[in-house]
């Protein structure tokens, strides 16, 4: 955690449905309250299982149709349609072309590819969604891609000397990479701040089709930062302070046992400490760190922490001001969007056929072209 000069502190992304709109009006507008004031839930359009993986990621290509996950246990990449059928799977272990080391971050190709980015080797791979290997360059260290790519990829790299505070600057830096040479074309960071939040904390950002930048922020705050440098900051309309579920409980427990895991440890007191400190502790915000970005329009979608029993929510931001929350079911863990689709990858609710007490994990299609705001 970064405790310098700076004001904040860094810290560690069939059948046709008809649109249903709820809308109500602000009147107090504390925090919270305006959660029911433009919410709505998307026609869905396409549904495809896939397998349980430790990776929240998914990839909505060009056409729109077919996404692509990451199977953690198998260490490979699975494209399926929103009609349900497998399109492609690719991958194994090991250092050579269309091989993977860690396969951590999907992104879309203009042309109907999806790009792979490898943690353990550093690298970024385009394939055919068929899983037909095209191409591999190096990359910079902990990169995150954008949601789609053309000649060049682009996306942001995270400062750890800037998170443990062994330094000051930005904690974001964007890249870009030619996928012919290689050589990185841009370098850019992020603004630095500082900026008024009480809570102190900021954990991560993005830039925007416009020269400007978003930050996740504590306490249900978000920065937006103009390409002149201007910033406002505000906290979510939808944010109330929330303890975790049993599930949301269950789901941190596994990925505690997974890093255990990973590290070759069994099960410590120290899951069971950490457990019981998660219980006690408000959800945040935002899902993940990882789970927002910008659309074609340079609306700004995050997906939020709050509720995921029944349903799950996106909030969406235009010109720096909240304009509604899309709703869509069960448990969201990743999304992406392009045009007129949104795709989530989600964990179906534990059914009484559900032995194992784990729940399935599918990709759901939504028509978006018909939302207010989107219009």
């Amino acid at each position: 955690m970064y405790r310098g000069p700076l004001r904040t502190q860094w810290v560690h992304a069939g059948a046709r449905l008809p649109l249903l709109a709820v809308a109500a009006a602000c009147v107090a507008c504390d925090p919270g309250e305006a959660a029911d004031e433009a919410v709505f839930t998307p026609e869905l359009i396409g549904t495809a299982a896939v397998p349980l993986s430790e990776s929240d990621e998914v990839a909505l290509l060009a056409d729109e149709r077919t996404a692509c996950v990451i199977d953690s246990y198998e260490g490979q990449v699975r494209c399926v349609a929103g009609e349900g059928n497998v399109v492609g799977v690719f991958g194994r272990e090991g250092e050579g072309p269309g091989e993977f080391g860690d396969p951590t971050h999907l992104t879309r190709g203009e042309t109907g590819t999806v790009g792979v980015v490898d943690s353990d080797l550093g690298r970024f791979t385009v394939f055919e969604p068929s899983g037909a290997y095209v191409s591999d360059v190096p990359l910079p260290e902990v990169f995150q891609p954008f949601p789609s790519f053309g000649t060049a990829v682009s996306g942001v790299s995270l400062d750890y000397m800037v998170m443990l505070g062994r330094m000051s600057g930005s904690l974001m830096t964007r890249y870009e990479v030619d996928l012919a040479s290689g050589e990185t074309v841009r370098q850019e960071e992020s603004p630095p701040g500082p900026w008024d939040i009480e809570c102190e904390q900021v954990i991560y950002g993005i830039p925007d089709s416009a020269g400007g930048w978003a930050f996740v922020a504590c306490e249900g705050h978000l920065i937006f930062v103009g390409d002149t440098g201007d910033a406002k900051v505000l906290r979510a309309p939808t944010y109330v302070p929330e303890l975790p579920n049993e599930r949301d409980v269950a789901r941190r427990e596994e990925e505690l046992l997974a890093l255990n895991r990973s590290q070759g440890l069994p099960r410590t007191p120290a899951i069971d400490d950490a457990l019981d400190g998660y219980r006690a502790t408000p959800k945040h915000y935002y899902l993940s760190a990882g789970e927002h970005l910008f659309d074609a329009a340079n609306r700004y979608w995050i997906a939020t922490g709050r509720d995921q029993h029944e349903w799950s929510w996106l909030d969406v931001y235009a010109d720096a001001e909240y304009v509604g929350s899309v709703r869509v079911r069960d448990r969201l863990r990743a999304f992406d969007l392009l045009g007129s689709t949104l795709v989530v990858l989600v964990d179906r609710q534990v059914g009484p056929d559900d032995g194992d007490g784990i729940p399935d994990r599918a990709l759901d299609w939504y028509d978006i072209a018909d939302l207010p705001f989107a219009r």
